[in-house]
């Protein structure tokens, strides 16, 4: 049961990711802290996480890794 909640999850922050190619990086970070997911940032953001978008998203439960994408200067 437990795992069927965890894979209806990932389904949902894998659309909002593929949808688009990206998605908001705040949006999707926000998401997975909301469904219990400890969250780290693969990438660097120098300046406001609003300005990065996110490239991937890889679950190894309880951690999700988030890959961000930042505009270069931020």
């Amino acid at each position: 049961m437990y795992s069927n909640l965890i894979a209806a999850a990932l389904v949902s922050v894998a659309h909002i990711v593929s949808s688009s190619g990206t998605g908001s990086a705040p949006d999707i970070i926000s998401q997975l802290q909301s469904q219990g997911y400890e969250v780290q940032l693969n990438g660097q953001p120098t300046g406001g996480l609003s300005q990065c978008t996110v490239t991937g998203v890889h679950q190894a439960a309880p951690t999700a890794y988030v890959d961000i994408d930042c505009p270069a200067g931020n």
